[in-house]
Formats: C-alpha cells, sequence, structure tokens
C-alpha cells in the first residue's frame, strides 16, 4: 500500500489525487534520460598552510615591531624624578601587588642614559691618560670600559622586570657577588678541562676546546644563579632573567677589566672591540639560562631534578652552543663580525622568545589568583 506523501493517508491502487488532501500524484512513467551535463561535484577549499619561510618572515616582522616599541622611550626626554623612580622599586613599599603588574612590554630608557654616563667618563679619563701621558688615569679607563656595556646591560633588564619586586640595591649585590662567585666556580670547574695539543701548542681553540669552556663557563655561572634563585625563592621567568644578566654581568665586567689590562699598548682597542662585543656575550647567555631555569622551576621548590628539565637542558645547551661558536668565531666563513652578529642576533631571539613567555606568565598568574580568590584581583 501507498500513502500521500502531503498527508499520509493510504491510498488506493492507481490513483492520480490524493482523496483526502487532494495532492496530486506522480505516475510512474519512462524515465527521460538525461541529457543534461552533470552537475559539478562542490569540493571545499583548504587553505594552504603557511610555509616555514613565510611562518619566520612573519615572526620576524612581529619581533621587529615589538622591539621597537621597546626601545622608543630611548631617545625621548625623561626627568630625573622619573630616573628616580625606577631605581626605587622593588623595596617592600614599592613593589607592586600581583594585580597591580603589567604584563605588556616595557619601555625602558635609562639603562641607556647609564651608558652614556659610562661613555662620557671612558673618554675624559682616556683623553687626560693620552694628552699628559699619565698613567695614573689607565686604572680608571680600565673600569669605565670593562663595566660600561655590562651595567649598562644590567639596567635594561631591571626595567623589564614587569614585577618591579627586586630592588636595585639586590641586583647590584648579585652583580658583584654573584659576579665573583661566577669566576671562582668557573675556575674551580677548569681544573676538570683538558685542551687540546693545538692550543697547547699554537695557541688556536679547536671546537673540542671551545665547547669545553663553553660547559665550564656556562655552567659555572648558571650554578650561582641557581644559589640566589633558590635563597630568595625566586619564581617569576622575568626575575631569572634578571638574576642571570646580573651575574653575566659581572662576569663579563670583571674579566674584562683582565682583557684590558692585559693588553698593554693595545689597551683602547680591546676595551672597545669588549664594549661593542659584550651586548651579545656573558649577559645574555645568563639572563636565557637564568629564566630558563626558573621557567622550569615555577613555584615548586628548586632541586637537583630542575637541572634535568627538557626545557632547561635546551637552553642551557643553545647558550653553550653559543659561547663554543662565539669563541670559535673566526672560523665559520672566516668572519669574526659576521659570527658575532650572527650569535648575538641568535641570542636575543632566543631572550625575546623567554621575555613573551614571562609576560604571559603575568596575565596567567592573575588569572590563578582570581580564581583562587573567588574572582577577586
Amino acid at each position: 500500500m501507498k500513502f500521500c506523501p502531503n498527508c499520509g493517508k493510504p491510498l488506493k491502487p492507481g490513483a492520480k489525487f490524493c482523496p483526502n488532501c487532494g495532492y496530486r500524484l506522480h505516475t510512474s512513467a519512462t524515465p527521460t534520460p538525461n541529457t543534461s551535463q552533470p552537475s559539478p561535484v562542490p569540493t571545499m577549499s583548504v587553505p594552504s598552510t603557511p610555509s616555514a619561510t613565510d611562518q619566520f618572515v612573519t615572526s620576524s616582522k612581529a619581533a621587529a615591531a615589538t622591539m621597537k616599541l621597546v626601545f622608543s622611550q630611548v631617545f625621548q626626554k625623561h626627568s630625573q624624578a622619573e630616573a628616580e623612580e625606577i631605581f626605587i622599586a622593588g623595596t617592600q613599599r614599592t613593589t607592586p601587588a600581583l594585580s597591580a603588574v603589567k604584563s605588556d612590554w616595557g619601555r625602558p630608557w635609562l639603562f641607556a642614559r647609564v651608558f652614556a654616563l659610562f661613555a662620557i667618563s671612558f673618554c675624559g679619563l682616556l683623553f687626560v691618560a693620552v694628552s699628559d701621558n699619565n698613567a695614573l688615569m689607565i686604572p680608571g679607563v680600565i673600569l669605565t670600559g670593562a663595566f660600561a656595556v655590562p651595567l649598562s646591560a644590567l639596567v635594561f633588564f631591571f626595567e623589564m622586570n614587569a614585577y618591579k619586586n627586586i630592588s636595585f640595591y639586590e641586583t647590584l649585590k648579585v652583580f658583584v657577588l654573584g659576579g665573583v662567585l661566577s669566576l671562582l666556580v668557573t675556575m674551580f670547574l677548569y681544573q676538570f678541562v683538558s685542551f687540546s695539543a693545538q692550543e697547547q701548542y699554537y695557541g688556536t681553540f679547536t671546537w673540542g676546546d671551545t665547547i669545553s669552556i663553553g660547559i665550564a663557563e656556562e655552567l659555572g655561572k648558571v650554578l650561582v644563579v641557581a644559589y640566589f634563585v633558590k635563597k630568595s625563592n625566586y619564581s617569576y621567568i622575568l626575575n631569572g632573567m634578571l638574576i642571570g644578566a646580573a651575574i653575566g654581568a659581572g662576569f663579563a665586567a670583571f674579566e674584562t677589566a683582565g682583557y684590558i689590562y692585559n693588553a698593554g699598548d693595545q689597551l683602547l682597542d680591546v676595551a672597545l672591540l669588549r664594549a661593542i662585543t659584550a651586548v651579545g656575550s656573558h649577559v645574555v647567555w645568563t639572563a636565557i639560562t637564568g629564566a630558563a631555569l626558573v621557567a622550569v622551576k615555577r613555584n615548586a621548590p628548586l632541586d637537583g631534578k630542575t637541572f634535568f628539565q627538557g626545557k632547561f637542558l635546551g637552553y642551557l645547551a643553545a647558550a653553550i652552543a653559543l659561547h663554543a661558536v662565539w669563541d670559535k668565531a673566526t672560523v665559520i666563513l672566516d668572519s669574526q663580525l659576521l659570527t658575532i652578529i650572527t650569535v648575538t642576533i641568535v641570542g636575543w631571539a632566543l631572550l625575546y622568545n623567554l621575555m613573551g613567555e614571562g609576560l604571559a606568565e603575568i596575565q596567567a598568574r592573575k588569572q590563578g589568583m582570581q580564581i583562587t580568590s573567588g574572582g577577586k584581583a
């Protein structure tokens, strides 16, 4: 039995209309062949996946735009009161609550003024030493030349610490004590380093030599970073970055002073070279490992297991590799300048990534605090 497709009532055999609703029924007939072209099967357009090159270009443009924003205040006019306000951060009275911490990129500028102060002092002392043949000015030239860039870079990281929870006094203490301790620990680790015959006879490093140096010095510095992180129980990535930068800056400043002292007649050349290259060496490498150490530690106590977390080991290996390539600079394309520029860019790219992670952490902690407190920040 058939049923009406309109009302569902039963139909009589051969009926042309539904007796209930009057719906006209289609009768069976010989099907007419379909001569029309078949309709095209609709296809879904799948967007192509961006290539690695496109992704690199996009991320590079974003990073460049961010860095332009970060350094936008360097050449703007600022008052002494603004500078003093930066330096008083991190005390019990001036440390902001987490809810008041800003998670956007900072706009540091004071570091440039500190560098200008050191540069002017260096030039003045050098002028007196040369024009008057005054050897008494040489220690001043050495100190200002050695400390100019490391201390300026340290102020940059101090300004970039969005939490504003570490005082400048504490930062300087880590800079001095941490720098000296890292040199002592590194000196101890060097007892286990064996240099190649090529280095001993010809004074040129092999890759094995530079990797050994990188391991000894980066491990020595990060162990001191771990001491200060554990001592004050730092749990923010940007805090670890600042502590690492302070120890790296101290290490670089004291080491550079020694290089300048031993330079003799090439004192000025060595001072300028070390100053220019300091923006991509020890300060950056130890800031990377310090941030990575705290990134895996978080709120947990720092113990031996922390050092074997994959993320930390990856960043530590990167710092060691950058250090090794730096020391072996003349090997890559026979261009020391190209190698130094490349290592500097890669180091700052890693730091940029860790800074972004540190800023994202602020928002995540705020949200966690709101959930814990029932929605109240």
